[in-house]
């Protein structure tokens, strides 16, 4: 197997040669221009976006929706003004096929895109004070997204990434009952397409979200990405997706920054013991590890492709 066909193999649990390595070397992803940009902005939703020195993504600063009363004349955006260019299109054909996915990046999707236009507390609120207007809002997201989605999905792409953070260390955002009336649905109407037409859903969410693991496999979530070490028992999340529904991370991130390399290597050992039985994993930390030792880096990926075959 090349490395594509292992990867997607172990996605769907068809006996994998070795565990796909999340090194730069399993996908490359696209995305339509003015989806998400890593600097100071202001979106088509009218989220205002600063970074700061040191920071890795920008943060919402100005929230459009604040108030749900303000939806009655809020200019909705338009999906077609996200742009699609002659360079993009160059660039989406120089990717190589042959040994990788190529992706479509969709950033900030539901969730999150509620928690950017109103303010995270506004929004959680809002599930029990305004929950009809909420719905009207998440409607309209909903019919925005798939617009977008349908663009992606017809450039040719093998998996849609969303980025969706649910969780907390120890807890969901929201009770596992709101997720279920407000978001699942929603999602299920998302996912319709892209899964009839053989595209791969890669579900981002940080975070402590195992009671929810079910439900998401329930909707077709091809991959659920990080599996939080520190947030959640990966051994009940292994169990509940088992045959279903693809892992990817999983290896404690702190351990990579700040640990020897010897713990290094004990923590890839743990995550191999829990994840990698029956294939439905692609190994890597469960967040990005930028600043970490180049020993601890080494440590990494040796003891990972060390473990690797089955």
């Amino acid at each position: 197997m090349n490395t594509r066909e292992n990867t997607l193999a172990a996605i769907r649990y068809q006996s994998p040669a070795f565990v796909p390595l999340f090194d730069g070397t399993v996908w490359d992803a696209v995305q339509l221009g003015g989806n998400y940009k890593a600097e100071n902005w202001t979106d088509d939703w009218g989220t205002v976006w600063q970074m700061t020195e040191g920071d890795m993504v920008p943060v919402d600063v100005t929230h459009p929706l604040e108030d749900l009363s303000r939806l009655d004349h809020y200019q909705r955006p338009d999906p077609w003004h996200l742009t699609w260019t002659e360079d993009d299109q160059r660039h989406f054909e120089s990717l190589d096929r042959e040994q990788m996915l190529i992706g479509g990046l969709h950033v900030k999707f539901l969730a999150e895109r509620l928690a950017c236009l109103m303010g995270l507390d506004n929004f959680l609120l809002s599930m029990y004070e305004e929950p009809e207007r909420l719905q009207e809002l998440i409607n309209f997201i909903v019919e925005y997204n798939t617009v977008c989605i349908r663009r992606l999905v017809d450039l040719g792409i093998d998996t849609l990434h969303i980025s969706e953070d649910l969780g907390m260390q120890h807890s969901l955002m929201m009770s596992p009952e709101m997720f279920r009336q407000f978001l699942l649905p929603a999602y299920e109407r998302m996912f319709d397409e892209p899964l009839q037409r053989g595209v791969l859903i890669d579900f981002h969410t940080c975070g402590h979200v195992q009671e929810i693991v079910p439900d998401l496999a329930a909707v077709g979530v091809s991959i659920l990405n990080p599996v939080q070490a520190t947030a959640n028992d990966q051994q009940v999340i292994k169990a509940a997706v088992m045959g279903k529904t693809a892992l990817l991370g999983g290896i404690n991130s702190t351990i990579v920054l700040d640990g020897t390399p010897d713990e290094v290597r004990a923590e890839v050992v743990r995550a191999f013991s829990i994840l990698k039985d029956r294939g439905g994993w692609l190994a890597g930390p469960d967040q990005v590890v930028p600043g970490a030792p180049e020993d601890n880096l080494k440590a990494l990926w040796d003891t990972c492709r060390e473990l690797a075959p089955y």
